[in-house]
């Protein structure tokens, strides 16, 4: 899924300012005029420091980061307050994962915006696009008081998955990461939370419909546009189907998911849409008393406009702040290869875990975007995973057991956010570095000796990781003795 970022044109701003106007604001500005209402994301300085609140045992994890960074943005919101009502801005939605807000208001007033106290940057809150789909909309599922009965719904048919894992006979691409070693460990992702940033998921479909997690914070869009579970293209509802989509097509068929939607019924959103979703996914019901926050994030998208090759940090405090709050996050590579040096962003982000698609006959696909990282130059992608001609849910039309047979990142990553569910489940001690350490060094090396950038460290491998995090529990309970 690639997410096209629409920048404007040519333009300059005083030198004084520069550096807090971004030049994609300058040029946004300078292409609609003065007066144009203008949508920015806004970040204040004195963000909060992570590092004591970072989770080194998921089994201890708590809302404390999140508690400190809404009081933070709350503070600094407060402090500007009065500068946006005397502009008249307006559609003002607080940022506080970023430390910042976001908010549409005149251009002219944008220099004067960035001349305030405690503004670090104010870029455009521009608009991207979602993937294209020929297909029809998929029908939405009969509702009460907007949300979808599950009573309401078709019978789930029967499936393999359902009258458990001994009877299912798992396709080529769960066998190539071996899961199935590790659900003989009794080891099937039950207890684990995975969440999707995506198209949505179809909750009627058979497949999956049993694993949605439930209730008000358990599926968010930020467009307020679907009460509950929907996916109008399907690209959401395959990448779930590879997580969990029962033991022939689901890595970790007993995990839960909950979603988020990303684009609106046209295919599109702003950056602060997924700064909000991103937002959602630290804190679902709002309420940080309770811990609600899934463990794993799948993210099939890429975030491009510039070309690939291109480093956009835009979600990097998003990341840093769910990694900090002990979420594991897996990102899609891309699909703008075969050249080198055509990584893309958030997956080439610093420490960002990202995946590209092998085929049945582990090689490269041809599309799968190649390293370096264009943003610190580290290997790109950090692993790989089957993603090509891969079987998996697709949209039901009303509660059908619809599968298609597809291919790119987009499938590569939700087999290492299945993995990780395993793994999660299975150690729940394992910090996500510990976890993501484990996958690293037990993935099967393919293509040039050691980590290159066509196949990053190698096939991620989920038996090899779980004896890893094994051996080392082992370890590190007999030097406590």
């Amino acid at each position: 899924m690639r997410i096209v970022a629409a920048f404007g044109l040519v333009a300059a701003t005083t030198s004084s300012l520069a550096g807090v106007i971004s030049r994609e604001l300058e040029r946004t500005v300078a292409a609609r005029g003065t007066h144009a209402d203008t949508a920015v994301i806004v970040r204040f300085t004195d963000p909060v420091d992570h590092q004591p609140f970072a989770a080194a045992d998921r089994r201890t994890r708590d809302n404390r980061l999140l508690v400190a960074l809404k009081a933070r943005s709350a503070r600094n919101r407060a402090a500007i307050e009065p500068f946006l009502s005397a502009q008249g801005a307006v559609r003002v939605r607080d940022l506080w994962i970023i430390n910042g807000i976001a908010a549409t208001l005149p251009a002219v007033a944008v220099k004067q915006l960035a001349g305030q106290a405690g503004i670090e940057r104010i870029d455009p809150d521009s608009l991207v696009q979602g993937g294209r789909s020929q297909r029809l909309p998929a029908p939405r599922s009969p509702r009460v008081d907007g949300v979808p009965p599950m009573a309401g719904l078709a019978p789930a048919a029967p499936l393999d998955a359902a009258v458990g894992l001994t009877r299912a006979t798992p396709d080529w691409n769960i066998a190539a990461v071996h899961a199935p070693d590790v659900w003989a460990l009794s080891q099937t992702g039950k207890g684990v939370v995975v969440a999707s940033m995506d198209t949505g998921v179809d909750l009627a479909h058979p497949a999956l419909r049993r694993q949605w997690r439930g209730g008000a914070n358990s599926w968010f869009d930020p467009h307020g546009e679907e009460a509950a579970p929907y996916d109008a293209l399907g690209h959401g509802t395959q990448a779930m189907g590879v997580i969990v989509g029962g033991a022939a097509l689901g890595v970790a068929p007993d995990a839960r998911w909950i979603a988020a939607k990303l684009y609106n019924a046209d295919g599109r959103a702003r950056i602060s849409d997924i700064h909000l979703a991103f937002q959602w996914l630290m804190d679902p019901d709002g309420d940080p008393a309770t811990l609600d926050a899934p463990d794993i994030v799948n993210a099939s998208w890429t975030l491009t406009g510039r070309g690939a090759d291109a480093c956009s940090m835009e979600f990097s405090d998003d990341l840093r702040a769910l990694r900090s709050a002990g979420i594991a996050v897996v990102f899609a590579a891309g699909n703008d290869g075969p050249a080198p040096r055509t990584s893309n962003s958030p997956g080439n982000n610093p420490g960002v875990l990202s995946v590209s698609p092998v085929g049945r006959d582990l090689t490269i696909a041809r599309q799968a975007s190649r390293g370096p990282s264009a943003c610190d130059g580290a290997v790109f992608p950090r692993l790989v995973a089957p993603g090509v001609n891969v079987r998996t849910t697709d949209l039901s039309h009303g509660g059908l057991s619809s599968y298609a047979t597809v291919s790119g990142s987009s499938l590569a990553a939700p087999h290492v956010a299945g993995v990780l569910a395993l793994l999660a489940g299975a150690f729940p001690a394992a910090s996500v570095a510990e976890l993501e350490d484990a996958m690293v060094r037990g993935a099967q090396d393919l293509g040039d000796t050691g980590p290159d950038n066509t196949y990053g460290h190698g096939l991620i491998d989920a038996w090899a990781a779980f004896k890893i995090l094994h051996n080392a529990r082992a370890t590190a309970a007999l030097s406590h003795r």
